[in-house]
């Protein structure tokens, strides 16, 4: 407890009406309120010189500048500094300027009334102004104790683009750390082909220090006849620079993607911070959506890297949580069964025109060498980019990409919001000189539409129609060609019309949310993608439907896909699945342990093979763990029909997540996978375990609560540890970012002063919450004066190195927080302006107390008066 050090003490009703006072709450709307206060209600030496008359007008705010939190309609914006002013009626008032307005992002009005100026000064953008005549509706409060402006005004006054934006000098550069996020599975299957044993252990790595952040990705793969690979990517520096709105990289990188395809690189990347400008612009990740018929290892590459591989139980299956390193460059998918059997698809991955807001532009330069180990030589690379709104109607964009082999492309495209929806068109001019050869120079044009109709809940999105020409070549098939040219000779050697190259390409998707008044009738999906190529004249197609709707408490959905691939063979499947609450059919307890749901489903592919299952899955009440069971029964159109049981089981530690799974067939295989992940963070603090991953670019809070062990973080869902830390992931950079406690299981030793607390993180930063807490045993003491006579209500409690820890209430009981086994306390009460008090000693005896929940209640305390 801290030592109280003032020069009067005040009672509980005195203290209650001087906080009311010294928190300095000032306000625009009270402005005729005037209070009177009795000086006799303070005590201690000097108590009659006390002057209270400056608190009569409701604000206890001294004539001066004061640095203030600026909020505007209870969201922070900047930091400033505002002068008081004393007032003709001898009120201290907020002096609000026009210029304090426009940091605030507050418009003025056009005509200001001939009263709205509180005080005239040279500069009219140092003018006071009375806000409540300036901006009608307007409303102005102080909190002294917060050091907290805050400015409430109609949205209409607020300047277009800045809700929720926070100025750049509240950004946290965070502290000094090391951090470590990992991802590790191991895969056993033994099978009529054999057996299979695999790892794979990937990780994000980084130190920060100051603006400064390092970052590493690697991943380590093993199998069981020995081969082991380790790989490492994206290993760079980068900070933000604020006076920019700008990210600097340095190292290995990708570009973005969203103009050209996505290319890795070691040198130099600086590209415009959309997180920096308000409102916020979100990045687009595709979802993969497949369908595993076991207990399955899903695998996902991208540019011939792994970025993504865990385990899935038999159904459906939705991923949403990718880290592509761009957005130009499909995702390869590939589904390993538990019979070892696999099945691949690509998932197009292509982004939308980012339409810009009138006069905000948006920029991205790398230069460096190519990153590529299938090229002999890795050439120079010069790339940049550039989108600038014109105006609320046209986006233009354009971009240039060289090389110092030969190649050169230059786009240039515009983007539409129009009454039909959404549209750009773009066009790609590409020159590549091929040795031995000739310089071949042709065009890639390319139109987009997205439109979502209201009246019937329809969102429609071709996210890319694409022509090229026979001599268009994009970068990386051009580095492929003239790589080739240059190190191949003879039979080896391979020319243009050796290489099949995209022609037309053209993807198409459609959700409809099937609504009638208050009736739902589900909702309805379709998809579809078709591609042809150059030389080959091949093609490859896939098309895709879904509908989905509840019964009761049921839900339920069908699915169907058709692929064609280049040899025109064509794959079909259907998918039927039905999910039904237990809790619900069985009337149990939601919140209490146990199997939650079950889930039937059938599958076909239209050619004789059929599968069935049945799965029933639950967690705990607490959701740390969760758990099921499923059976499947395959039959198959050629061989014997195949039966298989299996089983997964997940839990959720404070050191990560750990997850195991199993299945067995009545072919004799087998199959086992083994999943963990999670991560650590250094700081000064020592060691912190995140029971999550998170990524190269996440931004990452530290929480610091003494004592508060157990307490469950909101971001990330990570609980306190036993050394008071713990750590919160996903944090919104350049953003107000609000993190709570949740305190229900606390033990009651333990005091929250607060359980939320506001962070406002640079990316990748790793800023630290603390929260203030006061340890030690709580008591109820039920006091007996030695006098026979009352305790007085809210007298106070102290230790005897004078720390209050706590005060009476009705009955003689005293609460208080901080004791030890044993020990002496001192109460204190004030009766016709003396000072009384009385002591009383204590002690804890083991087990023999009554409880209060976690609160000992400690009878007839006898309390020596003084």
């Amino acid at each position: 407890m801290k030592q109280r050090s003032i020069q009067f003490r005040i009672t509980f009703l005195t203290r209650f009406i001087a906080f009311t006072l010294l928190s300095g709450s000032l306000s625009a709307r009270a402005e005729n309120e005037t209070l009177e206060y009795d000086s006799s209600f303070l005590m201690g030496p000097g108590a009659s010189q006390v002057d209270l008359s400056r608190y009569s007008n409701g604000n206890a705010i001294s004539p001066g500048v004061y640095e203030v939190n600026g909020y505007v309609n209870n969201d922070l914006v900047t930091t400033l500094k505002v002068e008081f002013i004393e007032t003709a009626k001898g009120k201290t008032q907020a002096c609000i300027t026009p210029k304090i307005l426009s940091l605030l992002h507050i418009r003025m009005p056009d005509d200001l009334p001939d009263n709205a100026l509180l005080l005239a000064r040279e500069d009219s953008a140092d003018s006071c102004l009375n806000l409540a005549l300036a901006i009608p509706q307007s409303t102005l409060n102080f909190d002294g104790g917060d050091q907290r402006l805050d400015v409430g005004v109609p949205q209409i006054w607020v300047q277009k683009g800045f809700a929720n934006y926070v100025d750049p000098s509240l950004w946290d550069d965070g502290v000094p750390a090391a951090m470590l996020s990992y991802n590790v599975s191991a895969w056993k299957s033994q099978n009529d082909y054999g057996d299979e044993d695999s790892v794979y252990a990937g990780f994000n790595g980084g130190i920060n220090l100051g603006a400064w952040h390092f970052r590493a990705q690697g991943n380590y793969s093993w199998q069981k006849d020995g081969s082991s690979d380790i790989e490492y990517q994206n290993r760079y520096v980068q900070r933000d620079i604020a006076a920019l709105r700008s990210q600097l990289v340095i190292g290995e990188a990708s570009t973005s993607g969203e103009s050209f395809d996505t290319v890795s690189l070691r040198g130099v990347r600086l590209y415009s911070e959309s997180q920096m400008l308000p409102p916020q612009l979100a990045s687009y990740a595709p979802t993969i959506r497949g369908v595993a018929k076991s207990n399955a290892k899903v695998t996902i590459t991208q540019n011939g890297y792994k970025i993504y591989e865990t385990t899935v139980p038999p159904g459906p299956f939705s991923i949403d949580d990718l880290s592509p390193s761009g957005y130009g460059a499909d995702l390869e998918v590939t589904i390993t069964e538990a019979d070892g059997s696999k099945h691949s698809f690509s998932q197009a991955f292509s982004s939308l025109v980012q339409m810009m807001h009138p006069g905000v532009g948006s920029w991205d330069i790398s230069i460096g060498q190519v990153n590529d180990d299938s090229l002999h030589d890795e050439p120079g690379l010069a790339q940049g980019t550039f989108y600038y709104g014109l105006n609320s109607t046209f986006t233009g964009f354009s971009g240039i990409q060289a090389t110092d082999n030969g190649y050169f492309a230059g786009l240039l495209g515009v983007g539409m919001n129009t009454l039909v929806g959404a549209i750009s068109f773009d066009v790609t001019q590409s020159q590549a000189e091929i040795p031995d050869d000739k310089t071949y120079r042709g065009q890639s044009y390319r139109i987009s539409w997205n439109k979502f109709f209201a009246p019937t809940d329809t969102s429609l999105n071709i996210a890319a129609y694409r022509y090229s020409t026979k001599d268009y070549l994009g970068l990386s098939d051009a580095l492929s060609i003239i790589d080739d040219a240059e190190h191949s000779s003879g039979d080896n050697a391979r020319g243009m019309n050796d290489y099949s190259r995209m022609k037309n390409q053209f993807t198409i998707s459609l959700n409809q949310s099937l609504k009638d008044e208050d009736i739902n009738y589900g909702s309805l999906y379709l998809t579809g993608s078709w591609a042809d190529y150059w030389v080959t004249n091949d093609s490859r197609s896939s098309f895709s439907a879904g509908y989905s709707n509840s019964i009761g408490w049921a839900s339920y959905s069908i699915n169907l896909q058709r692929t064609y691939d280049e040899d025109d063979n064509r794959d079909d499947s259907v998918y039927l699945s039905v999910t039904i609450p237990l809790d619900k059919l069985l009337g149990t307890d939601r919140d209490s342990d146990g199997f939650r749901t079950l889930n039937s489903s059938v599958s076909s592919d239209f050619d004789g093979s059929n599968q069935f299952n049945t799965s029933a899955s639950g967690y705990s009440a607490d959701n740390r763990w969760s758990y099921s069971v499923s059976t499947a029964y395959n039959m198959e159109k050629e061989g014997k029909d195949l039966s298989t049981v299996s089983s997964y089981v997940s839990y959720d530690s404070s050191y990560g997540n750990v997850a195991a799974s199993a299945s067995a067939s009545n072919d004799s295989s087998r199959q086992y996978s083994l999943n963990t992940d999670g991560g650590f963070v250094l700081h000064s603090g020592g060691l912190t375990f995140s029971n999550q991953s998170f990524g190269d670019s996440d931004t990452l809070v530290v929480i610091d609560a003494p004592g508060a062990q157990g307490a469950r973080i909101d971001y990330g869902n990570s609980t306190v540890d036993r050394f008071g830390y713990g750590i919160g992931s996903s944090l919104t950079p350049y953003r107000e970012n609000i993190v709570s406690l949740d305190v229900n299981d606390l033990d009651n030793d333990v005091e929250m002063k607060s359980t939320s607390a506001t962070v406002i993180p640079r990316r990748g930063a790793v800023v630290v919450s603390k929260f203030e807490t006061d340890q030690g045993k709580s008591a109820i003491l039920n006091l007996v004066r030695s006098d026979r006579q009352p305790v007085p209500f809210t007298a106070e409690v102290y230790d005897l190195s004078n720390n209050l820890l706590g005060t009476v209430g009705q009955g003689s009981q005293a609460f208080v927080r901080g004791i030890g086994e044993s020990g002496e306390l001192e109460v204190r009460w004030s009766k016709q302006n003396q000072t009384q008090r009385c002591r009383a000693r204590y002690q804890v005896a083991s087990g023999n107390d009554k409880q209060m929940g976690k609160t000992i209640v400690l009878g007839a305390v006898p309390c020596q008066m003084q």
